[in-house]
């Protein structure tokens, strides 16, 4: 029997077949299937300065920025998709001093150091209306939004976007700056580095950011900020209302079977670990220790509390707003030297924010003299800051194999051992005769005078030096000059 129809009915049916086919078989994209998803509602834009992120008798820090870009956010993780559903309200203000015709946005989950595109934009509207973006790199990390009509400085603009992130999957996983975020604007223009020669590759500024986040309720879910309330529905997920203050990054974790305890330091430590749970305390004690002396001597952390997330990290450690990974494979003499580094970073880079792909120094190189000062002054001795601290920073100071200036770009490096051994290792050292030049307890003031100055900005090389000037007795332009390549 010979089945015959019109052409146009054969088009139709054969649209129909291979729709059906492909959905079966799993051809169908993922960003196809977004559109049917029911995320949450994004959060009220009130939400972004309500006080439960901040430590008591801080939450004016969040004033500020209420006049600048800020970050309303509603997503779904479906594990069973493997999909992370996104809609991102960015309400944007033109900071600029000039008058802007597009803005560049940046697509952190495309970098190259997740192996892959992993971040796909289905849809993004300008002030309402549909807009077509335009991908400017071969990683789709910098996208441009083309603005139907030019925006002077001071201006503000609403965009509206729709889009997925793949999940890595597992037991554990973390999903770093699961948001497009407007890209940095300096005297240099948009910001558009997929920087690749060190660990650190988000450079963003400081802003508000609310959350309505729904996740397996069975999953452990951090992230950077507090949580404002928490709603079980019925289909085994929860949804999670975050309030972040002012931060410089986002980032989602989920955990199962994880292990978790509270720690009482100048706020409240939450320790997430997997592994051997008298190890995690034994970080999270260091942690302590760390975290007290910071804040009483570079100036108070803003954040209702500190999570501290205790797992086998490639890498040593990582650092967010609020929130720091740790690495726990290693002896305890390494596991003492990384979480003090690890913690000193919620004060530079945290609150002293820096340009991390130009001044990586400025956070790096400060931890490490930090922590190495928190070793000296505290019950840990000079005994163990000078053998075990300062044995670490040595490791990587005695790998320099071409001496340059510590405020060196980090596309200016050769590799990723160069930029390392430089600013690890020769960035360290240079610090402790700083501290040695002015005197200890000087170094210690001008480092919190710093901190206090920058205080969520973005802190600069000229800026640091003033902090230490300021502070010592002998005139430090020929060290800046020499070591760290600035004349102020």
């Amino acid at each position: 029997m010979k089945l015959t129809l019109k052409k146009g009915r054969e088009v139709r049916l054969l649209a129909l077949i291979l729709f059906v086919i492909t959905t079966a078989i799993g051809l169908i994209p993922p960003t196809a299937m977004a559109q049917s998803v029911s995320l949450p509602p994004l959060p009220d834009p009130a939400l972004l300065t309500d006080p439960v992120f901040a430590r008591p008798g801080y939450a004016q820090v969040a004033l500020p920025f209420a006049g600048r870009t800020r970050y309303l956010l509603s997503v779904e993780i479906n594990p069973a998709q493997g999909l992370l559903y996104g809609r991102a309200r960015v309400l944007f203000v033109n900071r600029t001093g000039g008058t802007l015709s597009s803005v560049i946005f940046r697509l952190y989950p495309n970098h190259p150091v997740h192996g892959n595109r992993q971040m796909k934009i289905n849809s993004v509207q300008v002030n309402g209306a549909a807009a077509a973006g335009n991908v400017l790199d071969p990683e789709g990390t910098v996208y441009e939004v083309p603005l139907s009509s030019a925006i002077p400085s001071g201006s503000g603009v609403t965009f509206d976007f729709e889009y997925t992130i793949s999940l890595p999957g597992g037991s554990f996983y973390y999903l770093s700056e699961p948001l497009p975020l407007v890209a940095v604007y300096d005297y240099s223009g948009w910001r558009q580095e997929v920087a690749t020669k060190g660990l650190d590759y988000a450079y963003n500024e400081s802003a508000l950011f609310a959350v309505n986040l729904r996740a397996p309720t069975e999953a452990q879910t951090r992230f950077v900020g507090a949580l404002k309330g928490a709603v079980d529905n019925l289909d085994g997920t929860t949804t999670y209302t975050i309030v972040t203050g002012p931060v410089r990054n986002f980032v989602i974790i989920q955990a199962r079977g994880w292990g978790s305890f509270e720690l009482n330091a100048a706020v409240p430590i939450h320790v997430l670990y997997s592994g051997d749970l008298s190890v995690a305390q034994q970080i999270g004690e260091i942690a302590v220790n760390a975290f007290n002396y910071f804040d009483a001597n570079f100036g108070a952390y803003p954040y209702a509390a500190f999570d501290l997330v205790v797992m086998r990290f490639p890498s040593g450690g990582e650092e967010y707003p609020s929130l720091v990974f740790v690495n726990n494979a290693e002896g305890f003499r390494y596991r003492r030297f990384i979480t003090a580094h690890e913690v000193a970073h919620q004060w530079f880079y945290g609150i002293a924010g820096n340009d991390i792909l130009r001044n990586a120094w400025l956070d790096e190189s400060l931890v490490q003299v930090a922590s190495y000062l928190m070793y000296l002054k505290t019950q840990y001795g000079s005994v163990n800051a000078a053998e075990e601290y300062w044995t670490h920073v040595m490791t990587w100071y005695n790998r320099i194999q071409v001496v340059r200036p510590i405020n060196t770009a980090l596309e200016d490096f050769t590799d990723f051992a160069d930029y390392m051994s430089t600013i690890y290792g020769g960035g360290a050292v240079f610090m402790r005769e700083l501290a040695e030049t002015m005197g200890v307890d000087a170094f210690i003031a001008g480092l919190g005078d710093y901190v206090r100055a920058v205080n969520l900005e973005i802190g600069s090389p000229c800026g640091f030096y003033f902090a230490m000037q300021n502070r010592a007795t002998v005139d430090l332009r020929s060290m800046f000059r020499d070591r760290v390549g600035i004349t102020c």
